[in-house]
């Protein structure tokens, strides 16, 4: 995907995602250009929030300059926050909240685009999204997903299962979110010392 990091603390004309000592800070992550909707490119802009609720503002006036299309992740919203208190109508939301501080995901999409849920997994952070643009032939499958540093790695399995992945490029899916993979491998080995370690690696790699 071809993200970059930076370390900024200004909001700028090109977003991109950046680490902080306060993990309580906003992450922004460059606009991707999907496919026509509308006769205009599908704009895709992650938002790791690290909680919405404290940056409501700054979200909406993110959206609005990018004027994006789809969006999400890492909300920390619990299921007693209704979505009329955080989003706007003109976007359909689907949210995974982990109902306990921090985590939780959401995907927003905006209402003129055909759109359905594809997937929310019962056992963790993640929802799929199927987003579908003015010519039917190109849909996306957009996961929001969360992964806790120490959570266990069957994530990543789950991930693959409920995506279909066979270890062929996944061309129809894109992941948005924090998996947290401090072990995979930028330099495309798709060996490790685990299957599952290989199955990261293979999908960083061909998604990348």
């Amino acid at each position: 995907m071809g993200w970059k990091t930076a370390e900024s603390d200004e909001l700028t004309t090109k977003p991109e995602m950046r680490e902080t000592a306060d993990k309580a800070e906003e992450e922004y992550v460059a606009p991707m250009v999907g496919h026509m909707s509308e006769g205009k490119p599908l704009v895709l802009l992650q938002v790791n929030c690290r909680s919405i609720c404290n940056k409501i503002l700054q979200f909406w006036n993110l959206i609005d300059t990018y004027n994006a299309d789809v969006t999400g992740t890492e909300s920390w919203l619990s299921e007693e926050i209704n979505n009329a208190k955080i989003f706007k109508d003109d976007y359909i939301t689907l949210r995974r909240d982990r109902c306990s501080r921090g985590g939780g995901v959401f995907s927003c999409v905006k209402n003129y685009i055909d759109c359905r849920e594809l997937w929310t997994d019962k056992d963790f952070e993640m929802v799929a999204v199927a987003a579908t643009g003015r010519n039917p032939k190109f849909t996306w499958e957009v996961v929001g997903i969360y992964r806790a540093p120490n959570e266990n790695m069957r994530v990543i399995e789950r991930l693959a299962a409920q995506s279909g992945y066979t270890g062929n490029s996944t061309n129809s899916s894109i992941i948005e979110g924090d998996l947290n993979l401090p072990y995979a491998d930028w330099n495309g080995n798709a060996g490790g010392n685990s299957g599952t370690q290989a199955l990261t690696n293979s999908m960083v790699w061909e998604n990348s």
